[in-house]
């Protein structure tokens, strides 16, 4: 079993890395919120989303190459807020209710 550190370490960079493949998505979004069409502003907003929750997929689909990985974040994610506060973020649980 991994420490806490080292599985918040594992996460964060799969994270990381989960953000760099959703790029274009967040580029997108911020190229929208500079847009001086406030229609586009309004666009920026759902685009920013899209890309948080494909960062999301990707991570998720990052974490079962880590076995054992899931179960332990959740566990640290219930011992500790600060943890959880990204591993929600991360993760996005309600992500599971779409299934």
């Amino acid at each position: 079993m991994r420490t806490k550190e080292e599985t918040y370490t594992l996460i964060s960079d799969l994270n990381d890395e989960a953000h760099s493949l959703a790029w274009d998505t967040w580029v997108r979004s911020d190229n929208l919120m500079n847009s001086e069409n406030e229609d586009d502003w309004m666009l920026a907003e759902e685009v920013k989303e899209q890309a948080s929750e494909e960062q999301a997929r990707y991570f998720r689909e990052m974490l079962v190459r880590h076995p054992g990985l899931l179960e332990e974040a959740k566990k640290y994610a219930e011992q500790d807020e600060d943890f959880n506060m990204d591993w929600e973020a991360w993760y996005q649980p309600y992500l599971d209710e779409e299934k």
